[in-house]
């Protein structure tokens, strides 16, 4: 088999990630990223200076929280795709960012910190815009769409974070090639 029908990466072709393995991807870097987020809400929530009105203690812990939040989230995906090609849950399974074909300069090769942060930015507007009761709502649709696009776009898997980003999530394992229409 040719290098270039394999879909290693930087071989010419990219083949798209399978569903489950994303959601895999998804759940494993969820809870890595959860589980800080979770500590360092409960941080803030406890230690953010206010007087004793705890309606603005309140409104203010979850303004900090959900600043530091989205950036703990956006940095993690940014951070680790700059570094490895993909966030540990990726890594994991076998799967990479890449900049996407589709567009009109995708390359195909690594994806840039710029594509990934705007990506990150659809997936996570909820958490960065949780403190403001109706447009948090309205974020929170945008992040559910963003993901579940990526199901609706058949073969390619891109959902609305990764068109707004040029990426796509392709796979680092060799597929066999069919011989069909060769």
């Amino acid at each position: 088999m040719s290098d270039a029908l394999s879909g290693r990466p930087g071989a010419g072709i990219q083949v798209p990630a399978g569903m489950g393995m994303r959601v895999l991807a998804r759940v494993i870097d969820l809870v890595i990223v959860g589980s800080i987020g979770l500590v360092v809400s409960a941080a803030v929530s406890y230690e953010v200076p206010v007087g004793s009105e705890t309606m603005m203690k309140e409104f203010l812990a979850s303004l900090v929280s959900s600043l530091i939040l989205f950036v703990l989230y956006a940095g993690y995906e940014v951070a680790f795709t700059a570094l490895y090609g993909a966030t540990p849950g990726k890594l994991f399974c076998g799967l990479r960012i890449a900049m996407s074909t589709e567009e009109e300069d995708g390359s195909g090769g690594p994806a840039d910190a710029l594509g990934v942060l705007k990506r990150s930015t659809v997936l996570y507007l909820s958490v960065l815009l949780n403190f403001v009761p109706v447009i948090g709502l309205l974020a929170l649709g945008v992040s559910i769409y963003a993901v579940t696009s990526a199901f609706l776009d058949q073969p390619r898997g891109r959902g609305l974070h990764d068109r707004l980003g040029g990426t796509e999530v392709v796979t680092t394992r060799e597929r066999p090639v069919s011989s069909e229409g060769a």
